[in-house]
């Protein structure tokens, strides 16, 4: 009997799928369906310069066009 590389690939393929759906419904049935929140804080000094770099750019944008 022989096994072609595409019988192989597609055997992988299936498991695959059925390991991930699998999975989804274990978290699922947990309850573990939520995203943990992530916040990020930044200091004025860098929202300074965040805010300087976007108008920086847009501004050599406008000034030098593609």
């Amino acid at each position: 009997m022989v096994i072609t590389d595409y019988r192989v690939q597609s055997v992988l393929r299936t498991y695959s799928r059925q390991l991930q759906k699998s999975k989804l419904a274990r978290k699922l049935e947990i309850g573990d369906s939520r995203q943990p929140e992530e916040k990020v804080t930044i200091s004025e000094e860098a929202r300074r310069r965040m805010i300087m770099d976007r108008v920086a750019t847009q501004a050599f944008e406008q000034a030098c066009p593609k």
